[in-house]
């Protein structure tokens, strides 16, 4: 990280300063020693360039922002999913939302709202409604699915990555992760 100095009032370095220095490494993919920060003569104002360790280019500031806002959606997904795996074998039973029996969109409902402190109706018809509309193609894991029959939603899941999801199918049935079985489903983002 290089800095440089202004004639601005100066901002005090703390320890969250050298952590985040880390953690933007680590996301840049940069594996050097981090290096104690230290603070500014009290005249000067600190700004930060970052550079990409590999091909030093410089990074500006909104490409650091989205980088650690990705990182956070991706942690958050993650733990949506940890969450929806912690079910899996509990027994089907519509209309339940958990936690020891679920229907499909009690399943959902009750995962988001454990996990991430989403909350949801309980019919997969209304869930579709919910989040930030996501393509097919840009899914990632965490992400609710909902399989339609025309437009309306007769089935919820959790996407678990690999063209896969974790839900409650059906009667005589438990929660596992199986395979998206229609191509008519849509994605929602809601961490």
């Amino acid at each position: 990280m290089r800095v440089s100095t202004s004639s601005r009032p100066a901002r005090t370095l703390g320890a969250g300063t050298v952590a985040l220095s880390v953690g933007l490494g680590l996301l840049t993919g940069g594996l050097g020693t981090p290096r104690a920060a230290t603070a500014a003569p009290q005249t000067s104002n600190v700004a930060a360039t970052w550079a990409l360790p590999q091909t030093g280019a410089a990074m500006s500031r909104a490409t650091v922002t989205v980088r650690i806002a990705t990182a956070k959606a991706q942690a958050a997904g993650t733990r949506v999913v940890t969450e929806a795996a912690r079910h899996k074998g509990k027994k089907y039973k519509f209309g339940a939302a958990g936690p020891k029996r679920f229907d499909c969109s009690g399943f959902t409902l009750y995962v988001y709202k454990k996990a991430a402190g989403k909350k949801l109706p309980h019919k997969a018809n209304l869930q579709q409604r919910y989040g930030k509309a996501v393509a097919k193609s840009n899914k990632r894991p965490g992400d609710l699915i909902i399989i339609r029959k025309g437009s309306r939603g007769t089935h919820a899941g959790i996407y678990a990555g690999g063209g896969k999801m974790w839900s409650a199918p059906r009667t005589g049935k438990t929660v596992s992760k199986q395979k998206i079985w229609s191509k008519s489903y849509v994605v929602r983002r809601l961490v």
